[in-house]
């Protein structure tokens, strides 16, 4: 068969051949091209999460060492305040030493004027005490009260109605609104089984032990 004798072929098919084959070379090189940025974006973000990574771990040992040295700092302080936490009142009270030692440098003289002068002490060591929020609990007189006084003995007595005081062997002390020393007392109680058991019980309480004579 001689040329003249082949089919010839459609100009419009080869014209479609020709422009098939570049289009696809493009598609895969802007694929390539879109992954290669894909990367690139990928690579910047992990960059970014490490520079923060790092940064929160120096805020972070930072903190750590700045709390650190506030807790150090604080027992220092700690250690501080318990060692001159009662200057203050040790101060007031060098007048009354003071008083002390000019009362035994003192010569000898009658009875009256050493008294005197322990009295004069005596208040002002009370007064110095009392700026200080130190009270006595003197309840002479006064009814039993098992959180203030604690009963080391007790007396029957008829005719009276309820757990009396009668007598004081030691002061009690409160500093401000709490009790430091209960006062150690003898109470009168009330004839009766039911009454005589109630200083006693009331020691128990405070003491946690029977303090019946």
């Amino acid at each position: 068969m001689n040329d003249e004798e082949r089919p010839a072929v459609p100009q419009e098919e080869r014209h479609d051949d020709a422009e098939t084959e570049p289009e696809s070379t493009e598609i895969e090189l802007a694929g390539q091209e879109g992954a290669t940025v894909g990367d690139e974006a990928v690579q910047e973000e992990l960059q970014n999460l490490q520079q923060e990574i790092a940064h929160f771990r120096e805020l972070y040992l930072r903190k750590l060492a700045d709390f650190d040295n506030y807790r150090k700092r604080q027992e220092r302080e700690m250690v501080e305040f318990r060692r001159y936490s009662n200057s203050e009142l040790m101060r007031d009270c060098l007048p009354v030493l003071d008083n002390l030692e000019r009362a035994l440098a003192a010569p000898g003289g009658d009875g009256k004027g050493l008294r005197e002068g322990v009295e004069l002490v005596l208040r002002q060591f009370r007064e110095t005490l009392g700026r200080h929020g130190l009270f006595e609990v003197d309840p002479i007189d006064q009814p039993f009260d098992p959180t203030l006084h604690e009963a080391i003995q007790r007396y029957d007595v008829a005719g009276i109605q309820e757990v009396t005081v009668v007598q004081v062997l030691q002061k009690g002390y409160r500093l401000g609104e709490r009790l430091i020393r209960p006062a150690l007392v003898i109470v009168a109680i009330p004839s009766g089984s039911v009454a005589q058991t109630a200083p006693e019980r009331a020691s128990e309480g405070t003491n946690g032990q029977d303090n019946r004579n």
